[in-house]
């Protein structure tokens, strides 16, 4: 056995392990030997033979000139070296008597810290200037540019008079009484503040102030400053761009505090951490960070590049350290931890996500919560003070994988998470007002989520919702108590028909009311004895729910039959390409099916070992040789993947270049087309799978896209951005798009569709508005219908193949058909209850009046709008009809009504 290799068990430690794959992976490349391994990798056999020998960590180039020379995926053992780093490399603990840290790590410099912050002279004798001569002075910068030092530990220091620094989370009321107010962090007056009344209050407060006023925000905000008319008008000519430092000013952070605290730095240090971090936005803080660390690591009075690797360098520091310190907590602990970083996010709604300021009562006083606060906090993760607690910089949120993670996970479920605390914290601030309490489906959909595995909900959360289930119980007992009422007023109208022979048309029509009343009273009571017996009994529900449209024929009871025959459509794995709008295959006619029903144990399409399914499908398509595709985007990974055998899909081609979304042409996935990260929309031949060759761009996206979709024919794209405009394209020469219409619609847009003949265009709101516009003149297109038809935002809309029916799905776990044969005045046909969550296409399956939803996760359900045929198919399931006894208890419990079988 080669010098430093020992028998392992390869279970004892991370080392070990890692050492025995070592092995493992030299054995599998053809057992060279380490003198051999030596030549192809220009390392000595020793080294090499250290490397896998498991008694030391080997350093990461000696790490990945092995795998090299193994012919091994370098980036994945690059991973792996740094997992195992971060538990056998442990910071070092501060002492005692080490003095002042020259970096600040994570958090902001602040006007204590002056003394340390070097590198923007010259930025701040520009902002010096720009205070002189105007009274409103905006700086611009992306997230971790260090907007917040400069103000703090730049500007301040620099003025004199009464200078006042504040965040819009820290007062409701900005402080005026100042000679300068600066105001950090002016984009929380967009993420915590949804009530755009005390929006606009704030801004104009500022605008309006005697004393001068300097705003931080970062730039990806801009345009949410740009809504308001006051603040564009100030801001013309009162606005500096912080951008990233110059190699100089780099080297001026790096070695300016060093020399102060009377260290130095290597040379070689200096060198690499300027090649990492020149030209970087938001490289400020992990570089801060990474300083800090590699500090901790000095040798003697020397910050050394060994030191910097052993920490993780800029990019995975703060992930190292993160890590590290989530998994010395408790399996209790680490529970919280995960529940305290969620709450600390806010989630970003076509921006970034950003950290939240967290109030420390929205935690309960926890021995275990402060174990956890404390240990995160002494780890420079968190910062605490009196009564908050806050991220120390959102670069964490960009750099822990587990965070982003967590994140991507559920975020509606985050989302219900939010809206739950703030509606919580509003009614105990009401002391505790009944009015403000949940009721409806907002209530089931925070009562579904609690009961998650690893939610875990504060004591004045848990309060509100108990409060919330208890009134609800009051209420329809309040309902049944008045329904008896109702048949006894019933009962005195016929007693009053006999005794009154002048009055009988009067009274047979009081009757004929009441019983109408009565009846819909007791139609619904059958309705919701039906909804509370459908997780224990569905074969009765069903009954009760067409007993329930039989009593009262109704829209809303109808929808309630069309919603319990959903319920029992299974998600399915599919080779039918349904986006939105979709449905036919190449030649026109229908596409054939190859539904597979989920498997119990294995509920969802697996595109490879690490992709998350419920986020993962963006769009699907079948091209002519019935070959069905599915795309993904997971973080800036963008995978294109054979479903034809959709139990084992293959990945059919990786695109190498950082990608936010795709879409496949659904006339036969003829072209495919990607958005970068920069928002460059290019188009691809897809003719060769393996191998696409770039067509043509479309060019002329000045905002951020949120959106791009294709018509059915696969000649049209439309691309809508997050100021709200659609673009339509003609791509039926992919090498020469052009655009051919554009609309402006002010708001933000969540989904589009073109119908069949590509002459009306659809568009879905956040706010559950949908509009359609006729295209006939493309330059000038004709609004003809706008309609808020969800209450929260569209998740997917399309046309039915004769483009004479839409259906659209919302936020609110509902979908619509609708008949737009006259597209001035579409007519509701029916509206489904059924979890939309991960929906993003809508089309129409085998029948006019049968939907289908695509899902995220790379499953299909089908919506059935015909009543006659739900009807039947939930009558053919029933093995026992409702029998006498189950009538008395679930129906005449409301009054007499006559016994009857409603699948008969």
């Amino acid at each position: 056995m080669p010098r430093g290799e020992r028998p392992l068990d390869v279970g004892d430690s991370p080392l070990l392990k890692f050492a025995a794959d070592l092995r493992s992976l030299r054995d599998k490349a053809g057992g060279f030997s380490y003198r051999q391994l030596g030549a192809r990798a220009h390392y000595s056999a020793t080294t090499l033979s250290d490397a896998a020998g498991g008694r030391k960590l080997p350093t990461l180039a000696v790490t990945l000139a092995y795998v090299r020379a193994c012919e091994g995926d370098v980036a994945e053992w690059e991973d792996r070296w740094r997992q195992v780093a971060a538990e056998v490399l442990p910071s070092p603990e501060p002492q005692p008597d080490e003095g002042h840290p020259p970096y600040a790590g994570l958090a902001a410099y602040g006007t204590e810290d002056a003394e340390w912050f070097f590198g923007r002279d010259h930025l701040l004798d520009d902002l010096e200037q720009r205070i002189a001569h105007r009274r409103f002075v905006a700086v611009f910068g992306a997230s971790g540019a260090g907007k917040s030092s400069l103000l703090c530990a730049g500007l301040v220091p620099r003025l004199t008079g009464r200078v006042v620094v504040t965040t819009p989370s820290e007062t409701g009321a900005p402080d005026l009484d100042a000679d300068l107010l600066i105001v950090d962090q002016f984009e929380e007056v967009f993420t915590l503040w949804p009530d755009v009344d005390q929006r606009a209050a704030y801004i104009d407060a500022l605008l309006t102030a005697r004393c001068k006023v300097v705003i931080g925000v970062r730039a990806d905000f801009y345009g949410h400053c740009a809504q308001h008319p006051a603040l564009v008008e100030a801001l013309t000519d009162g606005q500096l761009l912080l951008g990233p430092m110059g190699p100089e000013e780099l080297r001026q952070v790096i070695m300016q505090p060093a020399v102060k605290a009377s260290c130095t730095v290597e040379t070689a240090l200096v060198s690499r951490l300027v090649a990492d971090a020149t030209g970087q936005a938001g490289v400020l803080p992990l570089m801060s960070h990474a300083l800090l660390e590699t500090w901790r690591r000095r040798r003697g009075t020397t910050l050394t590049l060994a030191g910097y690797e052993a920490a993780g360098g800029v990019q995975h520091a703060i992930a190292q350290t993160a890590e590290r310190t989530f998994t010395s907590l408790e399996k209790q602990q680490r529970a919280l931890a995960r529940q305290v970083f969620l709450r600390l996010t806010a989630l970003g709604d076509g921006t970034e996500d950003t950290k939240r300021r967290l109030p420390r009562a929205e935690l309960d006083h926890d021995v275990d919560v402060d174990v956890v606060l404390d240990r995160l906090a002494h780890a420079r993760l968190l910062t605490l003070d009196r009564d908050s607690v806050e991220i120390a910089h959102e670069a964490l949120i960009r750099s822990w994988p587990r965070l982003r993670g967590w994140l991507a996970e559920d975020r509606e479920g985050l989302r219900t998470m939010r809206q739950l605390t703030e509606a919580a914290a509003t009614w105990d601030s009401l002391g505790r007002d009944p009015d403000a309490l949940y009721r409806g489906s907002r209530l089931d959909t925070a009562v579904e989520w609690t009961q998650r595995d690893g939610v875990r909900t504060s004591a004045q959360e848990r309060d509100f919702l108990a409060d919330s289930l208890q009134a609800r119980d009051r209420e329809r007992q309040l309902a049944h108590r008045r329904t008896r009422r109702l048949r006894q007023l019933v009962a005195l109208l016929a007693v009053l028909l006999l005794l009154a022979g002048t009055a009988v048309v009067l009274a047979i029509n009081a009757q004929k009311e009441a019983a109408e009343g009565w009846r819909s009273s007791a139609a619904w009571f059958v309705s919701n004895q039906a909804q509370s017996l459908r997780g224990s009994n569905p074969g009765l529900a069903d009954q009760l729910a067409i007993a329930a449209y039989r009593l009262n024929p109704t829209g809303p009871l109808r929808d309630g039959v069309l919603t319990a025959h959903a319920a029992s459509e299974e998600d399915v794995v599919t080779r039918s390409a349904y986006p939105s709008g979709g449905g036919l295959s190449p030649d026109g006619l229908p596409r054939p099916s190859a539904r597979v029903p989920v498997p119990a144990d294995e509920p969802y399409i697996r595109l490879g070992a690490r992709t998350n399914p419920r986020a993962a499908v963006t769009s699907m398509a079948v091209d002519g040789f019935q070959q069905a595709f599915a795309t993904t985007v997971e973080g800036r990974v963008a995978k294109v993947w054979d479903v034809t055998d959709a139990i084992t899909p293959e990945v059919a081609h990786t695109f190498d270049f950082p990608v936010r979304r795709i879409a496949l042409d659904p006339a036969g996935a003829r072209t495919l087309i990607t958005v970068s990260d920069r928002d460059e929309v290019t188009v691809w031949d897809w003719s060769v799978p393996e191998r696409p060759a770039m067509r043509g761009k479309l060019i002329g996206h000045p905002r951020p896209l949120n959106g791009v979709v294709y018509s059915q024919d696969g000649h049209v794209v439309v691309t809508y951005d997050d100021a709200g405009t659609l673009r339509v394209w003609d791509v039926s020469d992919p090498a020469r798009p052009m655009r051919i219409g554009v609309v402006e619609t002010g708001r933000e847009i969540t989904a589009a569709a073109l119908s069949p003949d590509n002459r009306t265009l659809a568009a879905g709101f956040a706010n559950g508005l949908v509009r359609m516009w006729d295209r006939t003149k493309q330059w000038a297109p004709e609004e003809t219908w706008s309609q808020k038809v969800h209450p929260e935002s569209i998740r997917a809309l399309g046309f039915r193949q004769d483009g004479r029916a839409l259906a659209t799905v919302g936020k609110d776990d509902k979908v619509v058909l609708w008949d737009v044969s006259d597209p001035t005045r579409p007519v509701e046909q029916g509206r489904i209850t059924g979890r939309t969550t991960g929906v993003y296409g809508v089309a129409f399956g085998d029948a006019p009046d049968r939907v289908v939803t695509s899902n995220s996760d790379g499953t299909t359900r089908s919506w059935g709008f015909d009543f006659d045929t739900a009807v039947a198919e939930m009558c053919s399931a029933v093995e026992a009809h409702i029998s006498r006894e189950e009538w008395q208890q679930y129906v005449a419990a409301v009054g007499a009504l006559q016994y009857f079988q409603p699948c008969a």
